[in-house]
């Protein structure tokens, strides 16, 4: 089995860029075409309503902190948990998240894709 850990760390780097520079042809490129996308609000996106609602401007990511990344090869997929404060702008205003997630990138025909995402809110 190859190591499939530091390509997905690589590509995680790269989503979380895309995020905080609005680089939807990147995220286009890496979401998976049925991504399911779990907000910590519990609202839920496929990749085509979250880039579109990032497309609009619904809310804009200003800043994402990582902390404590783990992933585990299952041999296809791959998930990481950790840490993360996001913030973020909407017509709401301003919100800092201090969020625990987990991600999953799938490989699909020999390419690496953002396949799911889960979120929730840290108790404060």
């Amino acid at each position: 089995m190859t190591n499939t850990l530091a390509p997905v760390a690589d590509l995680e780097q790269r989503r979380w860029r895309a995020l905080v520079t609005g680089d939807l042809e990147e995220l286009d490129r890496l979401f998976a075409d049925d991504l399911t996308y779990t907000h910590s609000n519990g609202m839920v996106d496929t990749k085509e309503s979250y880039l579109e609602a990032l497309r609009d401007g619904v809310y804009r990511y200003v800043d994402i902190d990582v902390a404590e990344p783990t992933s585990h090869d299952f041999g296809g997929a791959v998930v990481v948990t950790g840490a993360a404060v996001v913030t973020s702008e909407s017509a709401q205003g301003r919100l800092v998240a201090p969020l625990r997630y987990t991600a999953v990138w799938a490989e699909q025909a020999g390419t690496w894709q953002f396949a799911a995402w889960h979120s929730c809110p840290v108790p404060a």
